[in-house]
């Protein structure tokens, strides 16, 4: 199709394209389309596809127009692209109320934003440095403790006070400016008085100053706890006002941490506490060089990064920016805050996430130019094993996480997303790493 197609650079990322089909074109298509229609018509008096092109004109003239319009836009859009040899991102912004008149040129604009000209660094070998990995007896006596941690016991207490982490049974009544609680919060449901209420003395208790008030204490002995809520307290009229608990200990539970015996050791299927040891030792190690690996990559990101500079087409920094926002307040909600407090720092989570919106976006345009340059790509059978591991991660069947992205836009995008990581491997399997 012969076009005329100005182009207008309106950033460095996002051109106007104004295109205009000839009117020798648009007669031609509505001439092919009248004759098609013809076969079809059903005009009374006459058999199907026997009418006279006049009266099928007189007839269905808006219908065909608007299927011209809609055949010539697309048409006449994939040939403007590859006319101008414009990637196109996606599409911004195009004329309201695209009209079509057979015997006129067809005319109208569009916006788009375009794939940016990147300049690669050089990428092959990046130096990279690997930091020694050491685990040391204490490291890994930690790590027992924090499993012995998990599974202690409590042992009632009656020689001793109250110590750090022991649970203690209490009753409490409170007070705030002399008066009873119930008076000055009616809405502090639970905070005013209790008895044979257990806690743990520490800060994990349901009032953290609470909990490390009763250390000392022994069992029939009482205390004011004096403690002041912020302005963010869930009961407005106790915000930044001082309350005092009166506490009585009743009982003590202390904690108790498991031996390194038989029985504390058959989960993990080992002999005794060497090999115990040894296995721990072995997983601490392991861990640490997942991270290292996880902090190499990170350098490989970091220099890829610094060492790129282009703009970015801004619809792809807008719709990154948007899914970080909705991740954000999604964590938020899942962690208690209210809307109110989330309305509080809108501007805040907004900028933080444009500020990450920018570095992914980045980081995935530079990595999908390194695979093309590579001839890196994803075949079908690694992108069903990557949907398989992703489906099991989320524990879901992976015929039904390829229902999630049978839509094409999110299937390529899922695409994209193991391009990146195996361009990425590819990065990592060729940089120079010294110790």
């Amino acid at each position: 199709m012969l076009m005329n197609v100005q182009t207008e650079e309106i950033s460095s990322t996002r051109r106007k394209l104004t295109i205009e089909v000839p009117v020798e074109e648009v007669t031609q298509e509505y001439t092919e389309a009248l004759d098609a229609w013809k076969k079809h018509a059903n005009i009374p008096g006459f058999r199907p596809g026997k009418a006279p092109v006049h009266l099928v004109k007189a007839k269905h003239h808006k219908d065909i127009v608007e299927r011209l319009r809609d055949h010539l836009l697309p048409k006449s859009y994939r040939e403007a692209l590859e006319q101008t040899n414009i990637d196109v991102v996606r599409i911004i912004d195009m004329d309201e109320d695209i009209k079509v008149k057979h015997d006129e040129p067809f005319s109208y604009s569009i916006t788009v934003d375009v794939k940016p000209e990147i300049s690669l660094p050089d990428y092959k070998g990046i130096a990279l440095k690997r930091q020694a990995v050491d685990i040391s007896n204490d490291d890994v006596e930690k790590r027992i403790d924090d499993l012995r941690e998990q599974r202690a016991g409590y042992d009632e207490v009656s020689d001793r006070p109250v110590a750090r982490g022991d649970m203690v049974q209490i009753d409490f009544a409170t007070t705030l400016d002399g008066a009873p609680l119930a008076e000055a919060a009616p809405d502090a449901v639970g905070l005013d008085k209790a008895e044979d209420f257990w806690l743990q003395a520490d800060e994990n208790a349901f009032i953290p100053e609470l909990g490390e008030g009763l250390a000392g204490l022994a069992i029939g002995e009482e205390r004011d706890v004096n403690i002041t809520f912020d302005d963010k307290f869930a009961s407005e009229p106790l915000r930044n006002k001082e309350v005092v608990f009166h506490v009585t200990v009743k009982g003590i539970r202390g904690r108790v941490l498991p031996e390194l015996d038989e029985e504390f050791l058959k989960p993990f299927q080992v002999a005794d506490a060497t090999e115990f040891r040894k296995k721990i030792k072995d997983s601490l190690l392991a861990e640490k060089q997942q991270e290292q690996e996880g902090a190499l990559r990170r350098d490989i990101e970091k220099f890829l990064l610094e060492n790129t500079s282009f703009d970015l087409p801004e619809s792809d920094v807008d719709e990154a920016a948007n899914r970080q926002v909705r991740r954000i307040i999604n964590d938020m909600s899942r962690q208690g805050i209210a809307d109110d407090k989330m309305m509080e720092q809108k501007d805040q989570i907004v900028e933080a996430a444009r500020q990450s919106a920018q570095t992914s976006v980045k980081l995935r345009y530079v990595l999908l130019n390194i695979a093309e340059k590579e001839n890196i790509s994803v075949s079908e059978n690694e992108l069903k094993r990557e949907m398989a591991m992703m489906a099991y991660a989320y524990g879901m069947k992976p015929q039904d996480l390829e229902k999630e992205l049978s839509d094409e836009s999110a299937k390529e995008e899922f695409r994209g997303d193991v391009l990146m990581r195996k361009t990425m491997q590819h990065l990592f399997d060729a940089a120079n790493i010294s110790e």
